[in-house]
This record gives structure tokens, sequence and C-alpha cells, in this order.
């Protein structure tokens, strides 16, 4: 299992296996231990274990997640039929895993390692049970964790308002991702897939636009205020004996703006 390796008073680097002292060259990351023959991965902000999930998802399938995406409910019509995918990079992207205790529950907090393009990577859920110990089979796609684990630390003092204290326990997780280049009238865009549970993420894509939802809704709303008032016109010009007649035609004024308020939101859906 590779782990974090940490330091003595005397500025030795440990074992955080067997608590040897390890043989440490200049600007190695690595260290393997000549007693008990741990994989040490050296840094001075503590002693950490070192986890991977694995890829389930190859590709193949990974393009066909981002299709389906592509195909939703948020994206621009069409985007899954005309959106131009270039072949994908395959990475393990390092994440830092933080087990905290707040209001005596636990809590995942996951934190970049490295820079981060797309900050949704970090509301992803990871069960314990796809967690294993990293294997240096992964090294050629793995990505070198460049934040260290102190300044994590003090994005969630900072951010998140978690002391030092509430922190149970902190691992280091390479995660398998496909990032995705496509191409869309005239702009490239990025998105990725998470090659574990084929989830897509992504900062910035063709999105639906607004404005027509807006202006249906405002439309809407004005007109349905409006046929409110029939009851209410309808009891004070007949002294309140026109008030059912009155609610009969607010019902029946609201079912008939329904069909074309409906009929225009279909339309404006289809077409944008």
């Amino acid at each position: 299992m590779d782990e974090f390796a940490t330091a003595s008073p005397e500025t030795q680097i440990l074992c955080y296996q067997c608590t040897a002292v390890l043989p440490v060259e200049q600007g190695s990351q690595f260290v393997t231990c000549e007693f008990c023959g741990a994989t040490n991965f050296v840094d001075k902000s503590g002693a950490v274990l070192h986890y991977a999930v694995r890829a389930t998802v190859d590709e193949t399938a990974a393009a066909a997640a981002l299709r389906r995406w592509m195909g939703g409910n948020d994206t621009v019509k069409d985007l899954d039929k005309k959106a131009v995918l270039a072949r994908p990079s395959f990475q393990m992207f390092p994440m830092w895993f933080v087990r905290v205790d707040q209001s005596g529950k636990e809590k995942v907090v996951l934190e970049p390692a490295a820079a981060l393009s797309i900050f949704d990577l970090t509301e992803l859920s990871i069960p314990a049970s796809d967690l294993e110990p990293y294997d240096h089979t992964m090294d050629g796609d793995a990505i070198a964790p460049t934040v260290p684990l102190e300044t994590v630390r003090k994005w969630l003092a900072e951010n998140q308002k978690i002391a030092a204290g509430q922190i149970k326990e902190s691992s280091l997780v390479h995660l398998p991702l496909f990032l995705f280049k496509y191409q869309f009238e005239g702009r490239e865009y990025t998105a990725v897939v998470d090659a574990a549970s084929s989830q897509v993420f992504a900062s910035i894509y063709p999105s639906k636009r607004e404005v027509p939802y807006v202006a249906i809704g405002s439309v809407g709303c004005a007109l349905y205020f409006c046929a409110a008032l029939i009851p209410s016109i309808s009891f004070f010009t007949t002294d309140g004996t026109g008030l059912l007649w009155g609610i009969l035609g607010y019902v029946a004024a609201a079912i008939v703006l329904a069909i074309p308020i409906f009929g225009v939101a279909a339309y404006v859906s289809a077409r944008v």
C-alpha cells in the first residue's frame, strides 16, 4: 500500500508502516522501505493513506454516457447529434478525501489535490467500498498531487468553517476520469466522465437559453393574475350575489389559458 511518509523531529523520514528510517534521495517522492518493503509517498504535511478507484467504464461507454448527457434537459436541442467529439484522454486525478465530524455526523469532503478546471468534481460521491490501495501500475496515467494537505486544511477552515479538530481522517485518492473536448457551433467545450460511475461533469456547456422561458412565465403570471380578479369584480359589481359565478368564471379562464401557455412552452422547448 502506498502511504504518505512523515518526518520525525530530527527531520528523518520514517516509514509509515514500520517506522524505520527511509533512505530519501533529493527530489524523490516515492521511497521503498528497506525493512518492510512498503512504498511511501513523502510529504511534509504528515502521513495519509493513498487510495485509488478502479475504472469500470471504457472509452466507448464513456462517450455514450456523454452523448446521453448532451441529450438531456439542461443542454441545447440536438447537442448530442451535432457536437463533434475528439478522442478523450484518460487520467487518474488526485483528490483529497477528508472525513470530518460535523455536529456528531460524519461527512466526506473532496478537495482537488492538483489544478482543477471543473469544480463540480468536488460534488462526486465515492463509496468507501470503491477505495483500494493505490497500485503503481497506474503511474502512467496518474496526475501528481501538487496541493499540500496543509493547504486543504486552510481551505476547509476558511471556506467551510471546519476546524482541524473536526477532521477525523485524510486520504489521497486518485479518481479515473475521461477528459473530453468537443466542438459545437465554432466553440470548444470540455466535459469529464467519471470512469467508475459514468457520471458527467461540465462547468461550461451549451445550455438552453432562459429568456424564452422567462418571457412565457411572465406572460402566464400576468394572465393568471388578471383571471384571479374575476371573482372580486363579480362580487363588488353584483353586491355579493355573483361571487359563485365569478369563481366559476375564474376556473374556466384558468383552463382556457393553460392550453395556449403549455402549447407555447412545448413549442419553445422543442426549438431551443
